[in-house]
This record gives C-alpha cells, sequence and structure tokens, in this order.
C-alpha cells in the first residue's frame, strides 16, 4: 500500500473514533440532570426566560405617543449661526388618533429626544405661561403619551440607556431654545410643569426633522375662550373626528385547546403541565397556575421565591424599566397575537411594596379603550420576578362603517353640563363586553396623582 493511501485509512480510522466517543458522551449526558435543561433550549413550546420574543417588537414601539403637534413659527433662527428654511407664516400640525401618522413622526423625533434625556440639565419649576409658551411659540414637537410613563422608562425605550431624571409624564415638550435644546415636561406626580435645558443634543437636527410639515389647525383648549371649562391643555381640531367602528369578540373560547394555546405562548411547557375545569379552565405547572374565565381574563399566580418570570436585564436603563419592560413583552406574547387591530401602550407604573403594579391598556388608532376592568394587563412584580399577572384578552376588527362623534365645541358643552369642568375632552372607545364598539366623548381627570 502507497504511504498516502496508508495516511487516508487512519484518518478515517480516526474520525470514525471521534465519532463513536460523541455519541457515547451524548447518551451519557441523556441519563444525567443536564438533560433536562439542555432539552428546554430545544423546545419549540417557548421559553419562560424570554418572555414576549417569539413575537417581539422594537423596543421603541412602547414609547409612542397617541397625539403630537409641531409648533413652526414664522422665524426660527437656531443657535450658532444655523438656520433653516423659514416658512411663509407660523405652522401648527397637530396628529390627534391617527396611530400610523404619529409613529412616523415620532420616528423623525426619537433622537433628539433621546439625546435630550441622557444629557439633560437639572430640572427647573416652570410658570403656566412659560408652559403655555413652550406649547405655542417656540420651534418644536409636542407628544402625549396618553398613559403615564417614568422617564428611565422613556429612556430605555428609545436608547436602552439611563437618564437622570425620574418624572413620571404624560406630556412633554421639546424645543430649540435660545442656548440649545429644552425639555418641558408636566410631572404628573405634583402637577407642575419642569424645563431641563440641554447643551449636547443638536438643534438644527431637532429643527430638521420637524421641518415640512403643513398647517392643520390644531390648537389648544387655553387658546379659545370656547373650551375655557376644559383641561385647559386639552388638544383639539378644528373639526370633529371620524373614527372607525370596530367588532369585538372574546379569542379564547375554545376551552382546554384555547388555554393550551395561551400558556404556550407565555412559555409553559405542555409536558410538565396538567389541565383542568372548574368553573374555569385552569392549566398548572408546579406553584405556577393560570386561570381562563368563560370570558377571556386570564389570570396567573406564581410563587415569589420561584416564579416562571423573573425581570430580565434589558440594559442600562434600571430596575424599573427591566420590569416594565419584561411585562410588556409577556403581555405581547399573550395579546398581541390574538387582539387584532388594537395595540398595547402603558397606563401606568405603580410603586408598591418590594415592587411596581404596572398596568397596559388596548388602543385602537390612537384612540383608547375603556374596559370594565381599567386595564388590558395588570402586572405585580416583586423582587426580581412577576408574582402575579391578570389579562383582559379582546380581539378587535375593523368593522368597514365610521361612527358619527359630536363637534368639540358640543363635546365640550356636554362635560359641563355634566359638571366635569377642568377635564380633559378625550376620544374613547368604551367595551363593556358586547360585539362593537364605537367612539365617543369622555372626560378625563388629569388633577395631580390621579392620572
Amino acid at each position: 500500500m502507497k504511504k498516502s493511501e496508508t495516511i487516508r485509512v487512519v484518518e478515517l480510522i480516526k474520525d470514525v473514533l471521534i465519532l463513536l466517543l460523541t455519541c457515547s458522551a451524548l447518551y451519557l449526558a441523556a441519563q444525567t440532570p443536564l438533560a433536562a435543561p439542555l432539552g428546554e433550549l430545544f423546545r419549540e413550546e417557548g421559553n419562560p426566560a424570554l418572555p414576549g420574543r417569539g413575537h417581539s417588537a422594537e423596543r421603541s414601539s412602547g414609547a409612542l405617543p397617541l397625539a403630537m403637534v409641531v409648533n413652526l413659527p414664522g422665524e426660527s433662527g437656531l443657535p450658532g449661526g444655523k438656520n433653516m428654511p423659514e416658512p411663509a407664516e407660523s405652522v401648527r400640525c397637530g396628529l390627534l388618533y391617527d396611530q400610523t401618522a404619529c409613529q412616523e413622526l415620532f420616528q423623525r423625533v426619537a433622537g433628539p429626544l433621546s439625546e435630550a434625556l441622557s444629557s439633560a440639565g437639572t430640572p427647573e419649576p416652570v410658570s403656566r405661561r412659560q408652559w403655555e409658551r413652550a406649547l405655542t411659540t417656540a420651534l418644536g414637537v409636542y407628544m402625549d403619551f396618553q398613559g403615564e410613563v417614568p422617564l428611565p422608562v422613556l429612556a430605555g425605550w428609545l436608547s436602552g440607556g439611563d437618564t437622570r431624571l425620574t418624572a413620571t409624564v404624560r406630556r412633554l415638550v421639546l424645543t430649540v431654545g435660545e442656548d440649545g435644546v429644552e425639555l418641558y415636561y408636566r410631572d404628573e406626580r405634583d402637577g407642575q410643569c419642569y424645563r431641563c435645558r440641554d447643551q449636547v443634543a443638536d438643534p438644527y437636527l431637532l429643527a430638521e426633522a420637524l421641518s415640512g410639515l403643513t398647517d392643520n389647525g390644531a390648537f389648544y383648549a387655553f387658546e379659545s375662550d370656547l373650551y375655557r371649562k376644559l383641561d385647559p391643555d386639552t388638544l383639539l381640531m378644528p373639526s370633529a373626528p371620524v373614527p372607525r367602528t370596530y367588532s369585538v369578540s372574546n379569542p379564547v373560547t375554545g376551552g382546554k385547546a384555547a388555554l393550551e394555546a395561551l400558556v404556550q405562548d407565555l412559555g409553559f411547557s405542555l409536558n410538565s403541565t396538567s389541565f383542568y375545569s372548574t368553573d374555569e379552565q385552569v392549566a398548572r405547572s408546579g406553584d405556577n397556575s393560570v386561570r381562563l374565565s368563560a370570558q377571556g381574563v386570564a389570570q396567573y399566580e406564581g410563587n415569589e421565591g420561584g416564579g416562571m418570570f423573573p425581570v430580565l436585564r434589558q440594559g442600562e436603563a434600571g430596575a424599573m424599566f427591566d420590569a416594565v419592560e419584561t411585562c410588556r413583552q409577556l403581555a405581547l406574547s399573550a395579546l398581541g397575537p390574538r387582539c387584532g387591530e388594537a395595540r398595547l401602550y402603558l397606563i401606568s407604573v405603580i410603586e408598591v411594596e418590594g415592587g411596581w403594579e404596572i398596568d397596559f391598556g388596548y388602543s385602537l388608532n390612537g384612540v383608547p379603550v375603556l374596559l370594565e376592568r381599567g386595564y388590558a394587563a395588570r402586572f405585580l412584580v416583586k423582587g426580581e420576578r412577576i408574582v402575579q399577572f391578570s389579562l383582559c384578552l379582546r380581539s378587535y376588527t375593523d368593522a368597514g362603517t365610521t361612527a358619527l362623534v359630536l363637534p368639540p365645541k358640543q363635546g365640550a358643552a356636554a362635560l359641563a353640563a355634566r359638571g366635569l369642568e377642568g377635564s380633559e375632552l378625550l376620544l374613547t372607545y368604551s367595551d363593556s363586553g358586547g360585539d362593537t364598539v364605537s367612539a365617543g366623548w369622555s372626560a378625563r381627570d388629569n388633577t395631580a396623582g390621579e392620572g
């Protein structure tokens, strides 16, 4: 036999021996406790350590405002001698009850907003008059997040980074100031308005992001005597909105099969989960259980020391953001595939002993949905785990028709007649369990501490 042929035979024997040794090692591993976690890595039933990733959404989608206003004064000189092309006259472009348009504009200003949050100076209280000037005369953009968003959570959604600001906000304004970019906001905890100066964010980039829009007559209640009895920051349009109507259904009416699909999306392994029925459908895995009612309400209970939903490390934004984002991902896992055309938004983050209570709601094209329970998803986070949550599963489909809504002037008069002076005039859908929802005017109390 030639030398080269001998070498090839030797190498072939080595390959066979390596293959046999590998198979032997895998067989031995399968007989040890290590096999269980290895199996978990490859199973297709979902991974409890990564809630929400099966239906992942961009992090920044959690921060999408439901209303925005761009203010472009006729003269818009910028610091540093830079100047943008000036509109012939002042422009006020408001986006209200239009989810797609808000998302498009928000993407344009998310960069400057993220920079302003990460490098903002010390907050200083401002007067009501200064707040109104920021809304109406400065070159800038107003954002209304509808729910109450802690600024560390907003910063985390935008960049994964942190901010020194600790306020909880619903409304904020990013403007071009004399010395750079200025951030104004109302802290929902004390009702006070604040301003933070920032000399790091580029005012030119903010002005450029806002250019090219046209006036559509948007205005605030404080700018008109006709709306003096409303919350002064109520955003209004010249004409009545034309909201769509939606058909509604319970997406989990399939008994055990529906519960199996739901808990799979939540990360339960069907191999280690038992199912039984009482007046509800119940799934149990160890100390973790999910109960599903006939009305489509799912409730999870876990062991505080060993629940299956740990809070995941999400970035540098801190423990509160980690908790909120983990809950949002879990809500998307369960509600996202089942809620049809609805979108989730953060309602509130309330500090409780040892953790937080975190609520999310549904909205339809930027219009909040009012549910009898008050939320679409509620989570209780204690320590580093989600120990309880409740989900209201509803599915919304465009019915192909629109609803007739009173003009804003008549809507404001109706609120005053009911003794609701000082409330915000807000379009909402009311879902009380029927098979359709239509939008109408509601009163929202924006008193500090009450949302």
